[in-house]
């Protein structure tokens, strides 16, 4: 182990690896619904659903019971890491020849003490982060290797059901109404994806840090004609903000002061919406922030406002993005993988048109698998007893006409046809544009490994064989970040010659 100590005292310690590039992989979130191990309670008072959704996938195997029986677990961490080392050693180079060394300049930076400003990690996705579990543990383990500058930018509670912010409690009063860009609702919409609105005086929104003083609150407001007037009170100060006035435009109040309690109260009946709101420290770290809609895919961002999002980005100034989506679209049978590369290009390229010195990272979904509804029984436990094995050539290739007929060749559990087509398209997307592209399915050890980490004990995914477990999500979120790690350990000793 080799070690090496800056000016201000830091020390770098980086294994013994040698090699000219480094690679990076990259993470692609996630689909479904929340993470059933994660479900805290919520202090919402008067919440109003969210809009039936129409377009919901229907994954025909979904349910909402958890199994736990002994399966078949063979992944490893360590050899994940030594992978990792070993491409690194070999001067492992991406396909296309593009590291990510802009991000790992930052962390070094960071890490070194040259850099003052935060790191900020954007993560967009679906269900598998919408309950902050999978880059619960991402953050926590970025802000405890080179500092926590803050929660950063969050939804505002609750745009729907499940919705959770580690480390973070919510609580709202009186009327308000959720817009969600998944569900269609009319917009605008900024990265965050939605909106809450209220149009009586007195709802009130607030959160509250468990995790200690923050040293400044931020809230981002909708403009619109008419819009009404609402206080922002945070660390024993308070601001009025009127939000009326020409619409698509974002109005942020920010408060630089110490406290752990954020609030907006809206003061009169004309409309208030709020976009998102922010928790940050005055020092060097990192901020991870995340926004996942269940049921989201990379067509949904298409539903958010240009202005909006360059808005956000401007004031984010990613460092790294990670686009995590895949899992919703693998379940559309009938999807067009061609025509869907063309549209998550065009993504990529307006996420880079907005933050051009962010790194992407695209996560492959992970595996996911369905049992069609013909084959299921009355008893939800005995659907653990149903084997799980891959389509062969001939049934994804007469897949359509097999469940039409209620084929006994599909009556058991197996990946959608289209999700490796999806993770093929995510990968050939990500490799053109100069993306790093993670393949979450190989930490599951490929197809059907989601079934053996639903029957494993204790289960590291859930019965619906589509969401993970707290356990699951930290198992992946170990993998992703020693990977990180490793890209970045070897790009500080290739800096370091």
């Amino acid at each position: 182990m080799r070690r090496r100590r800056f000016a201000n005292g830091a020390e770098l310690k980086f294994p013994e690896v040698c090699g000219r590039a480094l690679v990076l992989l990259a993470p692609v979130l996630l689909a479904g619904c929340l993470d059933e191990d994660n479900r805290q309670r919520s202090s919402a008072r008067g919440a109003d659903p969210l809009p039936a959704i129409a377009d919901r996938i229907n994954r025909s195997g979904k349910g909402d019971r958890l199994v736990t029986r002994t399966g078949a677990e063979t992944f490893s961490l360590e050899r994940a890491r030594q992978r990792a080392r070993k491409l690194a050693a070999s001067g492992g180079v991406a396909p296309d020849g593009i590291s990510l060394s802009g991000f790992y300049r930052a962390l070094t930076a960071l890490q070194s003490g040259v850099r003052q400003d935060p790191v900020t990690i954007l993560h967009l996705g679906d269900s598998h982060i919408a309950s902050d579990s999978f880059s619960g543990d991402l953050r926590e383990k970025f802000q405890r290797r080179f500092g926590d500058a803050g929660r950063g930018m969050m939804m505002p509670g609750f745009p729907f059901p499940y919705y959770r912010a580690r480390g973070v409690t919510f609580e709202r009063r009186g009327k308000w109404t959720a817009a969600n860009s998944f569900a269609g609702d009319a917009g605008p919409y900024g990265l965050s994806g939605v909106r809450l609105s209220a149009s009586d005086a007195g709802a009130s929104l607030s959160l509250v840090s468990g995790q200690g003083a923050h040293e400044w609150a931020e809230v981002a407001f909708a403009t619109q004609a008419k819009g009404g007037a609402a206080s922002v009170s945070f660390g024993g100060a308070r601001q009025l903000v009127e939000t009326g006035g020409e619409g698509g435009k974002i109005k942020r109040v920010r408060i630089a002061r110490k406290g752990r309690r954020l609030e907006i109260e809206t003061k009169d009946a004309s409309p208030v919406s709020v976009l998102s709101w922010s928790l940050g420290n005055n020092r060097p770290g990192i901020r991870y922030v995340n926004f996942g809609i269940p049921g989201a895919s990379a067509d949904t961002p298409r539903r958010w406002d240009e202005a909006f999002v360059a808005d956000d980005l401007d004031r984010l100034k990613p460092d790294l993005i990670v686009l995590g989506y895949g899992t919703n679209e693998g379940f559309n049978d009938d999807l067009d993988v061609e025509a869907y590369g063309v549209r998550v290009t065009a993504l990529l390229k307006r996420l880079k048109a907005g933050a051009p010195k962010a790194g992407i990272l695209v996560l492959g979904p992970p595996d996911a698998a369905r049992l069609p509804r013909f084959a299921r029984g009355k008893a939800k436990a005995a659907e653990a007893n149903v084997p799980c094995r891959a389509l062969s050539e001939t049934e994804r290739r007469d897949y359509a006409a097999l469940r039409k007929a209620k084929s006994s060749r599909l009556a058991r559990w197996h990946p959608p046809p289209k999700l490796t087509a999806v993770r093929t398209s995510l990968r050939r997307v990500a490799e053109r544009q100069g993306a790093y592209f993670w393949d979450w399915s190989k930490v599951m050890n490929g197809p059907c490994g989601i079934h053996a980490w639903a029957n494993a004990e204790p289960p590291l995914a859930a019965g619906d064989r589509v969401h993970l477990r707290s356990a699951g999500a930290k198992r992946s979120a170990n993998a992703l970040f020693e990977e990180l790690m490793a890209g970045y350990e070897a790009h500080v000793k290739l800096a370091s010659r």
